[in-house]
């Protein structure tokens, strides 16, 4: 057989997968088979879907993070400069109060053609499948209030008949007839079904409840709003729907709903500044023209023009120290304003501006820290959990400039208090030096003071109300538009053409590892290649795959299986022992592996090549090789040890082959062993060598009868049938076990592949 060790080394894995897998080639072709045919079943059901998107750009600094430059103080006071950024963007394009209103203009348009009522969806059935209705609607639904909440999301079927139609919901068939046009009231809903154009087949609706059940079932799975880069201010808004032109539309409707809010948001800002400068303006107008009054009337009535150098100079002072009072009240709402954002952890960009305001720069490099420790923080999340250490650790130096910043801020709240106290203080110093001054003159200076106050008030009001009203006049969104919602018209999912390819080949992969495992768990031989895995004994042929193996070789001297055991016999003659007589003896482990069969096979082809050969029957408990010879068993080996025939010449028969004899196992008696173990045997084997070429004993299976293991230690050549199907697998790999327990050589084997 040449080099075991070397075959194996030689032995390519993929031929060793496919002989393993081979018998299983017809259950592996129907799963694969079957795995492509039901993929293409479920894709065929499987509406396409389509995705539209759009971009929008975030202007610099939108909503929040402007410069002090940018930032008017009053409007910081006033808690109205925004604090979001891209993230927060994204954020509320998702939210509910902004897809209903885009859900509410699409529903509302004025156009039918452009209208898109997301509350119901109308079907067809095609082919087998139910198909949506995206334009010419035989029918409208309208007017449609739901009772039921179970209904929503299930296919009602609208049945037209003769005067109006019928409802089928699941299998519950309604028998009342509705007619067009009019209000029609049942346990589920109540609705109006108007009729465009006549058809015959039946049309399936199904609700999909109020905007909320719209937005939280349908929108919502469906909406993507993603960084298109996070270099870039720009925002990708994409949604996925059966229809590219519906996705088209709701995009769109979405992004003009949301830069429409914005406006509006940024309009209410400048109204809400403008009031509150309305209010001051009418307020302090009303003192200025008090003052003014108040003045021109004592000037008039005491006869006096202007006030003297010193009390002038007591006036520009005090009206100094008024001016920084002002200044002061407006840094502590800015300082209350701040607490508010850092109580509540709201975004600190808005604070920025003030803090610049209120010059307080080491605040300010604390929240530039804090703020680079949170996006280190948002790209840590992505990628790890919260019990991360790197996490943890960025965590706690969030937690540590959080609290710096708070602490500023009270040291600063407490600095401006103080700063306050000494104006005070100062004022009330400029004022008891009022007191010195003569009665009149003390009250012209009072008097001026007020008036140039108020008068300073006002104009800084002025302006700031000039500054806004051009603002409101310009408000553009801090939005914009870069690409509006554009759809190929390919569909995104599911991939067809990929899916059926991937899942065909998972159901072949799933097959093969079925069969492996399947192999795997069959205790039986299936194959030589189980075979050469569990032993190293040597293979001295293999029988073809046939229905059966049969005695041909007489009938059929050219035939494939006469060809095998002429193979058989030729590595036979190698190890023989030359010049003398061979013992070759046949067994198996098991019954029906063929070994008779065999046995009468190969001493048949063995007298083909002029060996006088002999073939023993010494299976006493089943004997079977008479019959493929057509000889009658009435007297054989067992009468001859049983001295019922004293003469060996009585036993041996002629066969009808010119070279070959035979000795049957003769009649059944009730001890085998004894006699197969007796000497009388042992000298009739050791008579026949000498006049014999090869003798063939065909024995009992030595897993059944220890008898048989006695037979192959006096044996030249043994030869194990190994049956695929038949012989289990631990068998095969205890052989060489127990060949070595037994002292029994020259072991050979011979494959039976018979079905």
């Amino acid at each position: 057989m040449g080099n075991r060790s070397k075959e194996k080394i030689d032995e390519n894995p993929i031929v060793e997968l496919f002989i393993t897998i081979k018998p299983y080639a017809v259950s592996i072709s129907v799963i694969t088979v079957l795995s492509g045919l039901l993929t293409l079943l479920f894709l065929y059901f499987q509406p396409s879907i389509y995705e539209s998107y759009a971009i929008i750009k975030i202007k610099s600094e939108a909503r929040g993070g402007a410069r002090l430059r940018d930032i008017d103080p009053l409007s910081s006071a006033l808690s109205i400069s925004g604090n979001s950024k891209v993230d927060q963007e994204l954020a509320i394009l998702k939210t509910f109060y902004i897809n209903n209103r885009a859900i509410e203009e699409l529903a509302n348009r004025e156009k039918f053609i452009d209208r898109i009522n997301l509350k119901i969806q109308y079907f067809k059935e095609e082919k087998y499948k139910k198909v949506e209705i995206f334009s010419e609607f035989p029918i409208e639904i309208k007017e449609i209030k739901i009772k039921d909440k179970k209904v929503i999301g299930k296919y009602i079927q609208l049945i037209p008949v003769v005067d109006g139609f019928r409802f089928k919901i699941g299998k519950n068939k309604s028998s009342q007839v509705y007619r067009y046009e009019h209000s029609i009231n049942t346990k589920q809903f109540k609705l109006i079904v108007k009729k465009y154009q006549d058809f015959k087949n039946p049309i399936y609706f199904r609700l999909n409840g109020n905007n909320r059940n719209i937005y939280e079932k349908i929108v919502r799975k469906n909406l993507k709003v993603s960084k298109l880069n996070d270099n870039v201010s720009l925002i990708k808004v994409a949604y996925q729907d059966t229809s590219a032109s519906r996705a088209t539309k709701y995009v769109n409707a979405l992004i003009d709903v949301y830069i429409a809010q914005s406006i509006k948001d940024k309009s209410k800002k400048n109204n809400k500044i403008l009031d509150f400068i309305e209010k001051q303006l009418d307020t302090t107008g009303k003192k200025l023209k008090l003052s003014e009054s108040q003045l021109e009337e004592y000037r008039v009535s005491n006869s006096v023009i202007e006030p003297s150098i010193q009390s002038q100079s007591l006036i520009n002072r005090l009206s100094e120290i008024e001016v920084e009072l002002s200044e002061n009240s407006i840094k502590e709402r800015l300082v209350a304003n701040l607490k508010t954002v850092i109580k509540h952890n709201q975004n600190l960009d808005s604070i920025t501006p003030i803090l610049r305001e209120l010059e307080d720069e080491p605040t300010i490099r604390v929240i530039e820290r804090l703020q680079d420790l949170q996006r280190r923080a948002n790209e840590l999340k992505r990628d790890f959990t919260e019990k991360h250490p790197d996490l943890k650790a960025v965590r706690r130096d969030i937690a540590r400039n959080r609290r710096t910043i708070r602490l500023n801020i009270e040291s600063l709240k407490s600095n401006i208090l103080g700063r306050k106290k000494e104006l005070i203080s100062i004022k009330k110093e400029y004022e008891n030096s009022l007191k010195t001054l003569p009665t009149k003159e003390k009250q012209l200076i009072g008097l001026r003071r007020n008036y140039e106050v108020n008068s300073k008030m006002y104009s800084y009001l002025l302006e700031k109300k000039s500054e806004n009203e051009m603002k409101r006049v310009a408000t553009v969104s801090d939005y914009e538009i870069v690409d509006r919602a554009y759809s190929n018209g390919i569909p995104i999912k599911p991939k067809r053409l990929s899916s059926i390819v991937i899942f065909t080949v998972f159901g072949f992969v799933f097959a093969v590892l079925l069969s492996l495992l399947r192999n795997f768990m069959i205790n039986r031989v299936q194959n030589i290649k189980d075979i050469e895995r569990l032993t190293s004994l040597p293979i001295y042929g293999s029988l073809p795959i046939t229905a059966e193996t049969k005695f041909e070789i007489r009938d059929h001297p050219k035939s494939k299986l006469s060809e095998i055991f002429r193979s058989i016999r030729t590595t036979l003659q190698f190890i023989r022992k030359v010049d003398k007589s061979n013992i070759i003896l046949v067994t198996s482990n098991s019954p029906k592996e063929g070994k008779t069969v065999i046995t009468a096979n190969l001493c048949a082809i063995f007298q083909m090549a002029d060996y006088k050969s002999i073939v023993i029957d010494l299976n006493l408990y089943r004997p079977e090789i008479h019959n493929y010879f057509n000889i009658i068993n009435d007297k054989g080996i067992s009468d001859y040890l049983i001295n019922k025939h004293d003469k060996i010449e009585d036993i041996i028969l002629s066969t009808s082959y010119p070279n070959l004899d035979i000795i049957t196992a003769g009649q059944r008696v009730d001890n085998p062993s004894d006699l197969i173990l007796s000497d009388k045997l042992e000298s009739l084997i050791a008579k026949l060598k000498k006049e014999y070429d090869f003798l063939f004993i065909d024995t009992a299976p030595f897993s059944m009868v220890a008898d048989t293991l006695y037979l192959m230690q006096h044996a030249d050549i043994n030869l194990i049938v190994i049956r695929e199907q038949i012989a289990k697998k631990i068998f095969v790999s205890n052989l060489e076990t127990m060949i070595k327990k037994h002292n029994i050589k020259n072991v050979g084997l011979v494959i039976n592949r018979t079905l």
